[in-house]
């Protein structure tokens, strides 16, 4: 077969439907593909996000427990909690407890009936 000859073949080829139809197959199979990666692209792109957004509020916790395990290793809090809790106190001071007022005694005031029966006995 000569160039020719091969040029018709190839002529032929792709000019018949065969060819037209596993073309057009190839085609969808490729965008087919191309989507696939597309969506899977897109749906690790959102897992990334939403794992960055909960590592940046892990973060802000450990900030905040960290300042609180600061607090409580600190040396006022201990102070403060062995004078509250525990009633201690530094050598040389005097405590001061101040109680709360007694209630005023209430006059019972008599019921309402009684009111009345000495309103009419007037």
């Amino acid at each position: 077969m000569g160039a020719k000859g091969r040029r018709n073949f190839l002529l032929i080829l792709f000019s018949s439907s065969f060819f037209s139809i596993i073309l057009i197959l190839v085609l969808i199979l490729i965008w087919f593909g191309f989507f696939k990666v597309y969506f899977q692209k897109k749906e690790i792109a959102k897992e990334i996000f939403a794992l960055e957004e909960e590592i940046k509020k892990l973060e802000g916790e450990r900030s905040n427990l960290l300042k609180t395990l600061e607090y409580l290793k600190s040396d006022f809090y201990k102070e403060k909690e062995a004078r509250e809790k525990l009633e201690m106190q530094k050598p040389g001071e005097k405590v001061i407890i101040i109680l709360p007022e007694e209630e005023k005694e209430k006059t019972e005031e008599p019921p309402i009936y009684k009111k009345w029966w000495h309103l009419f006995q007037k």
